[in-house]
């Protein structure tokens, strides 16, 4: 994978950029050397060149072109951000949906937002290069004229604020790890909020469980990170006090030493201040925006963590064409398929076990077996989500591989345990009053009088209850039409009425259509309502 690096995020769709900083620097640089010359002049009380006693309306000429090109330029800036934002988020989002789901599940919705937020940190790089890029220039044209007034006390100022910019890339050093380990602590921070919200009903039943969240991670995450960001800022604070103060150290240099090591007379030294002067601008813009690009580079290595850690088991694109669906004529083989989660050492923390087995088209299989006995794993594995460390499935007669495993997920429809029920029509259902298929699957769930209609929008409310969210999910799957359905637990969240229509009602149906189902239940008493029963125990298929 490419990592993404500040020049390539500042050239990110927008190549004309280096072009117009060309520009940009080209004509601030002559102005500013201009107007600096003007003033210079004025002071010194010497005569300016072609111009006799109209200066001023070249001083005036000076400002409002200043004042043109700093609009143009902004406004350009103002574009470029606020499209470059777009593209980074979207660049990001790209990166995820196009990762395994393995991989989702490595970094979490945690490292996601963090990830997010790093970006609205980027967003604001253009314009900060800008000003960065527009600092330095001035700084340039300032060295450059007190090199022409006279060269040996421009060489002491150089070596002066060459010693301040070696002092300020020491200390950044210490600085940016501070900024480093904050940013851990804000992934940590992330991950133990949407345990403390996603968990706050479980949180209220335990005292216990409440004051450990609270007082021993979120309160001493946030402790450990108001120290790491007072030592970062403080440190930030001695910079720009450096840099404030260096000043006074250069004026004071120009006022008593020079004039001391040099024969110069009151004309170069009052060029000398003025310019000087001129800088303390510019060279304070270049120290207070060193903090943003440390920002910005902790920001970077991070989003690039993030886009390794989305691509790392990802060597092909992980989406299909929709229109090419495959459609199963005869039955699903499954070959000696075997898969493990490793800890952080690369130990096996659970293996399932080699599985062998065929689904015919049509059957009705029911898996069953006890928390951890592998369950979810197969399903996993057989919808396509995971991809098996050894061992085949074959979707008739096609080897499912890396290359067309979203293919095969395109033909199976799943409603998973903690299944979500979307807010936006994102499958393009038709969902109008005037589609009767979808008013008699309402009708069927119990759902017509619950569910207002958005004629306007082509959606259904999903303001339900969690049983009744399954139903409808239960609706949206059928609209997918799809061959194979797999369903995780779909009964448990349902009245003793809406299990057993599913059972005796709902499964024929489909079963009587070709369609082919594997379900996760623990219902035995609906046992008869299968071909097959699939058992797991300890990662191994049993019976």
């Amino acid at each position: 994978m490419k990592e993404t690096t500040f020049l390539g995020l500042l050239n990110l769709k927008r190549r004309k950029i280096f072009a117009l900083l060309g520009l940009f620097a080209l004509v601030n640089g002559l102005w500013r050397a201009s107007l600096l010359f003007l003033i210079n002049y004025k002071i010194t009380g010497a005569s300016l060149p072609f111009v006799n006693e109209n200066d001023w309306m070249v001083f005036v000429v000076l400002i409002i072109g200043s004042a043109l090109m700093a609009y143009f330029f902004k406004a350009k800036m103002v574009r470029l951000t606020l499209n470059f934002g777009k593209d980074m988020v979207l660049q990001i989002l790209n990166e995820l949906r196009l990762s395994n789901y393995e991989s989702y599940l490595k970094f979490g919705d945690a490292k996601v937002r963090t990830v997010l937020g790093d970006v609205g940190t980027l967003q604001s790089l253009p314009e900060v290069f800008t000003a960065f890029f527009n600092a330095i220039i001035m700084i340039v044209v300032g060295v450059i004229y007190l090199f022409w007034i006279y060269p040996k006390g421009a060489l002491l100022v150089l070596g002066i604020i060459f010693l301040l910019s070696i002092i300020y890339v020491y200390r950044n050093k210490t600085i940016e790890g501070y900024m480093d380990e904050s940013r851990e602590l804000s992934d940590s921070f992330m991950s133990q909020l949407n345990d403390f919200l996603y968990g706050f009903k479980s949180i209220k039943m335990s005292s216990r469980r409440n004051n450990t969240i609270y007082y021993d991670h979120l309160t001493d995450n946030r402790e450990k990170a108001v120290k790491l960001n007072t030592k970062s800022e403080i440190g930030v604070l001695v910079n720009d006090l450096l840099g404030e103060y260096f000043f006074y150290l250069v004026i004071g240099i120009i006022l008593f030493v020079l004039p001391l090591l040099f024969e110069v007379n009151n004309q170069v030294i009052a060029g000398f201040l003025v310019t000087v002067l001129f800088l303390m601008g510019p060279i304070t813009i270049f120290i207070s925006l060193i903090k943003s690009f440390l920002s910005f580079r902790v920001s970077l290595r991070r989003v690039n963590e993030f886009k390794r850690m989305a691509s790392k088991n990802r060597t092909y694109n992980d989406i299909s064409d929709p229109s090419q669906k495959m459609t199963l004529l005869k039955n699903i083989s499954v070959r000696n398929l075997r898969y493990k989660y490793l800890d952080k050492n690369g130990n096996a923390a659970f293996e399932l076990k080699p599985v062998n087995m065929t689904i015919k088209k049509g059957e009705v299989i029911f898996i069953t077996g006890g928390n951890g006995s592998g369950k979810s794993t197969f399903i996993n594995l057989l919808s396509g989500l995971f991809a098996p460390f050894s061992g085949e499935i074959y979707f008739d007669e096609l080897l499912v591989t890396d290359k067309n495993r979203a293919h095969y997920r395109d033909s199976i429809s799943c409603i998973f345990s903690d299944n979500h029920i979307f807010s936006e029509n994102y499958d393009g259902f038709d969902l109008l009053p005037s589609n009767s298929f979808l008013i008699g699957l309402l009708e069927q769930m119990n759902l017509s009088k619950l569910i207002p209609q958005n004629e306007l929008d082509n959606k259904l409310s999903n303001e339900l209850s969690s049983g009744q969210k399954k139903r409808l999910a239960l609706i949206y799957s059928i609209l997918e039409e799809k061959d194979i359905f797999i369903f995780d637990e779909w009964a448990a969240e349902q009245d003793p009425y809406f299990r057993k229509y599913f059972y005796t009602q709902i499964i024929p149906d489909l079963k009587s259509k070709g369609k082919t189902i594997v379900a996760i239940t623990h219902d035995d008493m609906y046992y008869s309502c299968c071909d097959r029963i699939i058992k797991f125990e300890y990662g191994e298929l049993v019976k």
